[in-house]
């Protein structure tokens, strides 16, 4: 008999979303995600690209205190436009609690895992950000596994206070010392002392908030590189998202919010998107839950037009070979002409070609006779893992 995942949640009542919105429920996203949520069976389930499920748990309240925090985002993302016809995204509903934070922890493992060997995509709204344990203990065994944040701040333990989820990396990093590469986007440094980002792990490719507001293209190689984005929502300014847990003048705009998450939903590598630290208490007229809606209905945009971009899968890339001096083999660099993203190609110990985005910016350092740090990186994070191994 085959196991049937969805007994793990409490199924959400689509006719308390489509009987309340102003517009043709046909037309909404809502109905074409009610549409694919009612037809899937245990024999069928394989068949999804991606599924969302409500995380109603809040570290910081009684684990019998959930969060109403997916219905929430749930009754403002379904009032949103359909975005295809065909969008095969289903959503499972709430997770059951546990007996205890760390049973829901283990119970996000359960799922995320279940979904990766499915090659379904988990989209996981609502509660604290420090769900996101549970969701990178599902790679523990991935050395190739990397973590992206978008967060003001860098959540890592500040001295000996107790765990919550705004110390919840420093778990992470001592759950997966050997994480490859950790990313935080649209950090504040102004709150952020440099020496806790020795606390990280992996290679760092940080992006904070100013050089962000300068170019947001920037985060976009940094997301086709990651397997798992959380999204804090208390990264966008306090006067766009007052339903956010933390509270700050400066922040991302909500435009600049959308824009990240779509660029995640582009990600052929992203596995796990996950948006948290949602607040109903704070929410001055639902703005921070449309808010929440909007990123996730980007998300999903960008998701349906992945492309599956990687150079050696793809006729359009045009193929750079780069002669650096010191080096004793050129340096590959691929270009999509049709939408001008960059990748360089790096051959592991074992001849495999991997294949890592990058920008433009690395390919010109490579002309001007300089070998690119991040380049650099790579070769050496793959050659402690070959040496491990």
């Amino acid at each position: 008999m085959e196991m049937d995942i969805r007994h793990y949640f409490d199924k959400v009542d689509f006719t308390r979303f489509s009987e309340t919105v102003q517009s043709n429920w046909k037309y909404l996203i809502g109905s074409s995600i009610e549409k694919r949520t009612l037809s899937v069976t245990p024999q069928n389930i394989q068949k999804l690209d991606a599924v969302i499920i409500g995380a109603p748990f809040d570290s910081r309240k009684a684990d019998t205190n959930l969060s109403d925090a997916p219905h929430k985002i749930r009754k403002e993302l379904y009032q949103l436009t359909k975005i295809d016809t065909k969008l095969n995204i289903a959503d499972f509903g709430n997770l059951k609690p546990a007996s205890s934070v760390k049973g829901n922890y283990h119970a996000i493992r359960d799922i995320v895992e279940f979904c990766n060997e499915l090659e379904i995509v988990t989209i996981i709204i609502g509660g604290s950000q420090d769900l996101s344990t549970g969701i990178c203990e599902a790679f523990k065994s991935n050395r190739m596994f990397s973590f992206s944040t978008i967060d003001t701040f860098l959540d890592v333990k500040k001295s000996k206070e107790a765990f919550n989820s705004t110390n919840y990396l420093s778990r992470i990093f001592t759950s997966l010392p050997n994480l490859f590469q950790f990313s935080l986007i649209g950090f504040q440094s102004h709150y952020i002392a440099p020496e806790y980002f020795s606390k990280t792990k992996g290679i760092n490719n940080n992006i904070r908030l100013g050089r962000l507001r300068d170019d947001i293209s920037e985060a976009e190689p940094v997301l086709r590189n990651t397997d798992v984005l959380s999204f804090d929502i208390g990264a966008v300014k306090y006067s766009e998202a007052p339903g956010g847990c933390s509270f700050t003048p400066n922040g991302l705009r909500s435009e600049e919010a959308c824009q990240l998450a779509k660029y995640a939903g582009l990600s052929d590598r992203l596995k796990v998107f996950g948006l948290f630290e949602y607040s109903s208490e704070k929410d001055q007229h639902n703005l921070t839950a449309k808010l929440s809606a909007q990123i996730v209905w980007y998300f999903i945009e960008g998701f349906k037009k992945r492309r599956n971009n990687k150079p050696n899968e793809n006729d359009q890339n045009i193929m750079y070979q780069v002669e650096v001096k010191n080096l004793d083999k050129p340096l590959v660099f691929y270009k999509n002409v049709e939408n001008n993203q960059w990748w360089m190609q790096i051959i592991a110990s074992d001849e495999k070609s991997i294949y890592f985005a990058c920008t433009e910016k690395e390919y010109n350092q490579a002309s001007n006779n300089e070998i690119p740090e991040l380049w650099l990186n790579y070769i050496q994070k793959l050659d402690e893992i070959s040496m491990d191994n």
